[in-house]
């Protein structure tokens, strides 16, 4: 039996920026916080590794180097049944190996004196008036607080009863090498969402990224399915077969790396009593899916409030969900989940709602305030480009309905 005051289950970019924020407030805290993972580190992780502005600047304030190799994104082309936009931005994202990028950003809590364990698995959770019982597949701890950062399939979700019903995504990604793919469009430094499914009934998105330490003739592709609602829709692998089928691909050929995700549902229960949900556990925005930088924000917010509930001794987290939805984060997740829902509820009226306008007021949210992006369209039945500069941008995200 060992006590601690937080136990945090899972090491991902979550957890981490958890333990990591944690020690930043106290660095006596430290010692007593225990991270742990099923996974031994480095360990593989079916994602495109994309970390935005926002998931760099997240680091910045955790006080964590960004060291590991990268590649940085200027373009981001979406491919619509309109036509095709394109955002330019000057090292908008940089994508990095999640396998290197999580080990890192582990070894970086370890080196603050927070407890690490690898390869332990949590079986079961009980709570009581006083405290928090953890199961491992090791040992037993007690706690004051868990903050559940255990992805989509969490243990601790499970284990409390909380429903994931009808939340459900879907990803799939293999790795190509560039020259077996005719990819139109795709050129270094770029990344590319293609939103092809929506005519196929499914709704999401195929992705390309380039990928690091393969050579810079290998490529990430993949799908992200969000359905909502209960109603039918297409295989995700047969709509993902048939894209690559334009790319002159046979998925047959390939292994598949299949993973469930969380969608992130503005008015759902993200904590319970001495209990918080971070990361993949909570929820991802389901319109890109976007996951790093949103699990870097979500893990430092809940190592504020679990930091000033110890001091206050009041661990019912009655205001979490509401926290979130206060910060620039939950404002994000929001509005893409309004988006998200307008589009993925029926893919096959989605063309009516992927208009000009529409998609400015979408991808505005990419772009900071004073930056120097640029917005180019090109329709399908029009070959000449007109740029929306940054303040146009800027007008139409003002006028991006929000919610409070």
């Amino acid at each position: 039996m060992h006590n601690y005051e937080i136990i945090i289950a899972g090491a991902g970019p979550s957890g981490c920026a958890a333990a990591l924020q944690l020690s930043n407030l106290d660095s006596d805290l430290a010692g007593r916080v225990l991270l742990l993972d099923k996974a031994v580190f480095p360990r593989p992780k079916l994602c495109a590794g994309g970390v935005s502005a926002d998931g760099s600047l997240a680091l910045e304030r955790l006080g964590v180097e960004f060291d590991v190799p990268a590649i940085p994104v200027h373009v981001t082309k979406m491919v619509l049944p309109t036509g095709c936009l394109t955002f330019q931005q000057p090292n908008h994202f940089r994508v990095v190996s999640r396998e290197q990028f999580d080990h890192h950003l582990f070894q970086a809590v370890h080196s603050r004196g927070v407890v690490t364990r690898d390869g332990e698995a949590v079986e079961d959770v009980v709570r009581t008036a006083d405290e928090v019982i953890v199961q491992t597949s090791k040992d037993e701890y007690r706690a004051k607080i868990l903050i559940a950062a255990d992805g989509a399939n969490s243990t601790v979700r499970g284990r409390l009863g909380l429903s994931r019903a009808g939340r459900i995504m879907v990803g799939i990604e293999i790795h190509v090498p560039l020259a077996d793919a005719s990819i139109p469009g795709f050129v270094d430094n770029t990344i590319l969402l293609d939103f092809e499914p929506l005519s196929q009934d499914l709704p999401g998105y195929c992705w390309v990224f380039p990928t690091v330490n393969e050579g810079p003739t290998v490529v990430s592709l993949g799908i992200l399915a969000a359905p909502f609602g209960n109603g039918q829709v297409s295989s995700v692998k047969d709509v993902f077969a048939h894209w690559l089928t334009r790319l002159g691909l046979d998925l047959r050929a390939f292994d598949l790396k299949t993973h469930p995700a969380l969608r992130y549902e503005p008015r759902a229960s993200c904590s319970q009593q001495r209990v918080l949900f971070v990361g993949d556990a909570a929820g991802l925005e389901p319109l890109f899916g976007e996951g790093i930088a949103s699990a870097l924000g979500l893990g430092t917010l809940a190592a504020q409030i679990a930091f000033e509930a110890l001091l206050k001794h009041d661990f019912s987290f009655s205001n979490y969900e509401k926290r979130i939805r206060s910060t620039s984060l939950g404002s994000m997740m929001r509005r893409r989940h309004m988006v998200a829902k307008r589009i993925y509820s029926n893919p096959k009226l989605a063309r009516l709602f992927l208009r000009h306008g529409a998609l400015l007021r979408g991808i505005a949210l990419l772009s900071a305030p004073g930056s120097e992006a640029k917005i180019t369209w090109e329709s399908e039945q029009v070959t000449d480009e007109n740029t929306v500069k940054n303040n146009d941008v800027a007008k139409l995200q003002s006028q991006t309905p929000r919610r409070v």
